[in-house]
Formats: structure tokens, sequence, C-alpha cells
């Protein structure tokens, strides 16, 4: 009999102390005391120096838009344009390149104003907004 009564009391000792350790476990681990940005926020305040502010997340379709946009620079009647690393150049009538006239830029006779005219008119090309391509309306 002495010997069921402690059988009995070691299964209930060993089933509470499995019991309180996995609620203990599951309680802890699902349990979320701050998010990332939480902390971000709290951390911030004790910096000395700026944060950089992060970028609008591009998404696929922007970074094909992109990829796929053409940016075309206009000055007087002349349009500047890149395609497949080659830098071109068009007439404009009416505010728009005629296809026909486009032709490669040949560097070869030209003056270093020229050269750097075209230069500076490349790194306009290159450097521009991300955006700057997009809609009309006063952001």
């Amino acid at each position: 009999m002495l010997y069921v009564i402690t059988f009995g009391l070691t299964i209930l000792a060993s089933w509470l102390i499995i019991r309180i350790v996995t609620k203990s476990k599951y309680r802890k681990s699902h349990r979320v005391i701050y998010r990332q940005s939480d902390m971000h926020k709290m951390m911030k305040k004790f910096f000395t120096y700026e944060l950089p502010e992060k970028e609008d997340p591009s998404s696929q379709l922007q970074k094909r838009r992109e990829k796929d946009t053409i940016k075309v620079l206009v000055i007087e009647d002349q349009a500047y344009w890149v395609t497949s690393n080659i830098f071109y150049v068009a007439n404009v009538e009416d505010g728009a390149p005629v296809p026909e006239t486009a032709k490669p830029v040949d560097t070869t006779n030209m003056s270093k104003r020229d050269i750097q005219k075209m230069l500076s008119i490349l790194d306009n090309l290159r450097g521009g907004n991300k955006n700057d391509s997009g809609s009309s309306r006063n952001n």
C-alpha cells in the first residue's frame, strides 16, 4: 500500500513540474514586450547625431519602370538621351524629339567646350531625381 501511495505522489509531482515548466516556457516565448520600431524610437533620443531618413521602399514594379524609362533632356532645339550605353541627340519639334533625326553623338571631332557640355548633359541625365518623369502634380 505504501508503494502505491509513493508511486501516485511521484506521478502527481512529476505532472505538476512538467505543467509548470511548459506553461512558463509558453508564456515567455509568446509575450512581446517591445517591437524593434518601439526600441528604435526610444533609443533615438539618446543619439547625438541625426539618423538618416529611410528612402521610400521601392517595389519590383518601380524598379522595372526605372529600368525601362528613358530620360530625355531637351535644350533649345536639341534632345539628348542615353539608350543601351549610347548617347543620342535629335532635333525637337513642338517640344517632342523627332525620331528620324536621332543619331549617336560623335565626340571625335568636338571641341573641348562641346565635350564638357555633353558631359554635363550626361551627368544631368544620370543624376536626376528618381521620380522626375512621374506625374505633373505639384508635390
